[in-house]
């Protein structure tokens, strides 16, 4: 296939006059690019109104006034709404993380904190701002708040803290509110595709803004993928086919598309356009980097494939010393690396399990080879597991604990272990899974102006997707539109070095250190006695 299925010839420039985001689709006409996408613009926040505020009056004390009597804030437990009303005291309760119209509905929180030591409270007062403040807001992008703003950014803590904004029922809740929101608003149009639901993973952008001096948290959904199977199909060599259409693999590839979109922005953009873009220069080399304050975050309602076989030997109790065993997708069953048959592994499409995956970016970041180029690692901060309970444990103590310590020593500047938090929260609303969509995989980020449904079992899109971009039914994620994609950031962005490498191996092989580390954790995995990762080559073997 040529570069012209994916030519941003066919498309609009970005809007960067538009006046806020457009969290949902719209219904333009014009050709889907990535050029298509509305633009990042920074986050529009309104003066609360009266309604918004919180008299804090009645408490007349900080925090460290608090520790010395908790009588005073339990009483709050009993006000009314109508008690609360017109402006905020000076209150540092990050780890509360509620406005106190939010503790009225659900002063659980409160009665937590009132049961903490006189320490362990003492230790909270110390690592918080004694004069941030507490401001709740919310819009139609998507958009909610906690209180304080937390003194580092959370992109850039390896080790999760106790108290931790991201550590808290509001995080994980408004994470499963905004995400199962977002894909029903997606669907509005194709109800018939509602089913998809029941697989589905979100990623999320989280920025810490300043409004008159209070910390306010802005969600964004950023990138949305379903689905439950990989292609069965023999391998495609040009690029074409879609191989993982599990619903974290879609998602994530469906972020990387949104992360091409938002590096373009920056290199096409002026000083005033770039306040929009979620990148900025970086302050060592010429990679770019995320944003001050701003964190990437994951919402799935389903565990990441792999997990459910790992954790029967898990729970009896006692736990394993190395990493979990690799695990490949082949034949629509999950299969031991060790177990699978070489001879179908070279012919058909067999995907690495979703856990395996989540572990391999906890080191490399999701941004993957091709984008390592032009940014630096981008790491998950949080994960949010709907309706999974039982493996919480398992994946938080594999994923942070089981692969090792000692990485920082050998992990070049700015790779590292990342350590993730993981939380889990109630399903928003069970979703029944219809036989005939059981091989549907949904696929949008922001700026799309429409879903993608694509075939899971075949690799391309189905016929009654509303979006159909690529040529011959090949998906917006497909490896030859990435191709596409990284050609045209790599035109615009003055790296016209990367344009004479021939094949598209041959871009990922070039991204020397985001390589070196991925062998790494293979060789660790291998060491372990946990199986072989091997790559497929051949099916990356194609040129423009």
């Amino acid at each position: 296939m040529s570069q012209e299925a994916h030519s941003p010839q066919k498309e609009e420039k970005l809007d960067h006059n538009s006046p806020q985001v457009q969290c949902n689709n719209d219904n333009r006409d014009d050709d889907d690019d990535l050029r298509e996408d509305v633009p990042m613009q920074s986050i529009m926040t309104s003066t609360p109104t009266d309604a918004d505020k919180v008299d804090c009056e009645n408490i007349s004390h900080t925090l460290e006034d608090y520790v010395a009597d908790k009588s005073t804030i339990l009483s709050v437990c009993s006000m009314s709404l109508t008690d609360i009303s017109t402006s905020i005291h000076k209150l540092d309760c990050e780890n509360i993380f509620h406005t106190l119209e939010a503790y009225v509905a659900d002063n659980s929180t409160i009665r937590t904190v009132c049961s903490m030591s006189l320490t362990d409270i003492s230790t909270l007062i110390q690592e918080q701002n004694k004069d941030s403040g507490i401001l709740a807001n919310t819009s139609e992008c998507d958009k909610d708040s906690t209180e304080s703003e937390p003194k580092e950014t959370p992109s850039v803590t390896s080790s999760p803290s106790p108290f931790s904004v991201w550590d808290t029922d509001f995080h994980k809740t408004h994470m499963t509110a905004i995400s199962s929101e977002k894909f029903d608003s997606l669907l509005k149009m194709t109800p018939d595709l509602h089913s998809c639901k029941s697989h589905m993973a979100v990623f999320v952008l989280v920025r810490v803004m300043d409004s008159s001096g209070h910390a306010c948290y802005d969600y964004q959904v950023v990138a949305v993928g379903s689905g439950r199977l990989s292609c069965t199909s023999f391998l495609c060599f040009n690029g074409t086919m879609l191989h993982d259409c599990h619903a974290m693999a879609v998602a994530r590839r469906a972020l990387q598309r949104f992360l091409y979109k938002q590096v373009l922005l920056f290199f096409e953009s002026n000083s005033k356009d770039n306040e929009a873009c979620i990148f900025e220069s970086g302050t060592a080399g010429s990679k770019l980097q995320l944003k001050a304050k701003t964190s990437l975050h994951l919402y799935t309602n389903q565990c990441p494939e792999g997990a459910a076989m790992n954790f029967c030997s898990w729970s009896s109790g006692q736990k394993p010393r190395g990493p979990p065993k690799l695990q490949y997708h082949a034949k629509g069953l999950l299969v031991q690396a060790a177990h699978l048959d070489p001879s179908h592994r070279a012919a058909k499409v067999c995907c690495m399990s979703g856990t395996h995956k989540l572990f391999m970016w906890t080191f490399v970041g999701v941004q993957g080879a091709q984008l390592s180029h032009f940014i630096q690692p981008l790491y998950i901060t949080s994960m949010v597991l709907g309706g999974q309970k039982q493996y919480i444990g398992y994946l938080s103590d594999i994923a942070n604990e089981c692969l090792g310590d000692g990485w920082d020593d050998i992990l070049p500047p700015f790779y590292k272990k990342n350590g993730i938090i993981f939380l889990r929260c109630g399903e928003a609303k069970s979703v029944e899974v219809l036989s005939q969509d059981d091989v549907l995989s949904v696929n949008w980020c922001l700026g799309d102006k429409d879903i993608e449904v694509v075939d899971s079992s075949k690799g391309f899109i189905n016929h009654s997707s509303p979006s159909v971009s690529g040529h011959s039914f090949s998906s917006r994620l497909c490896k030859r539109a990435f191709y596409s994609y990284f050609r045209q950031v790599a035109q615009v962005g003055g790296h016209g070095y990367l344009l004479v490498s021939p094949t598209y191996r041959s871009i990922k092989v070039e991204a020397t250190v985001y390589q070196t580390i991925k062998k790494l954790v293979k060789k660790y995995f291998q060491d372990k006695q946990a199986g072989p990762w091997k790559a497929k080559m051949l099916v990356d073997c194609f040129s423009a």
